[in-house]
């Protein structure tokens, strides 16, 4: 996997980031590091250390859980989208694996450096805050709509 040094420009084109203060995207950009994984290349696994969240500039990456033995497919993302967020819980693990669909190219950020901009008590930093909360609700709302959706599938009507 090849690592390349980000702008705080670029940091500022994700939604997650776009308006924040140029210090605070500048102190990302510090941090991070620009990615491009071969094709099938494993970003992390299931079960493993979450250190780093990743913004997907280019390409799709497709998330895995491994159930009864055998490999389940729970997600395919595409530019624009966040993954990894996992890293900013307490117990950082990775809840599925994410691999390189094709060509891809994103920017990883480390853990401890986005966990320090909300908790540094600045406007930006708030902003942060509330803009991954708001990532954790919309995963939350697609589980929901996926359990929602397998509830009626499931349903065995008569006539």
């Amino acid at each position: 996997m090849s690592s390349h040094v980000v702008s705080a420009a670029e940091v500022g084109g994700f939604a997650l980031f776009r308006g924040l203060p140029e210090e605070a995207r500048a102190t990302l950009a510090a941090a991070a590091s620009r990615r491009e994984p071969a094709d099938g290349e494993i970003l992390y696994a299931e079960g493993a250390p979450a250190t780093e969240m990743f913004l997907l500039e280019h390409g799709q990456v497709t998330l895995r859980v491994l159930r009864d033995g055998r490999p389940v497919i729970v997600g395919t993302l595409g530019p624009g989208e966040v993954l990894g967020w996992s890293c900013l819980r307490d117990e950082p693990v990775s809840l599925a694996t994410a691999r390189a669909t094709g060509t891809v190219r994103l920017v990883a950020i480390p853990a401890e450096s986005l966990l320090a901009l909300p908790a540094s008590g600045t406007p930006g930093g708030r902003t942060t805050m509330r803009r991954l909360f708001g990532v954790a609700a919309l995963h939350l709302a697609a589980a929901r709509e996926q359990m929602i959706r397998q509830e009626r599938e499931g349903v065995i009507t008569a006539g």
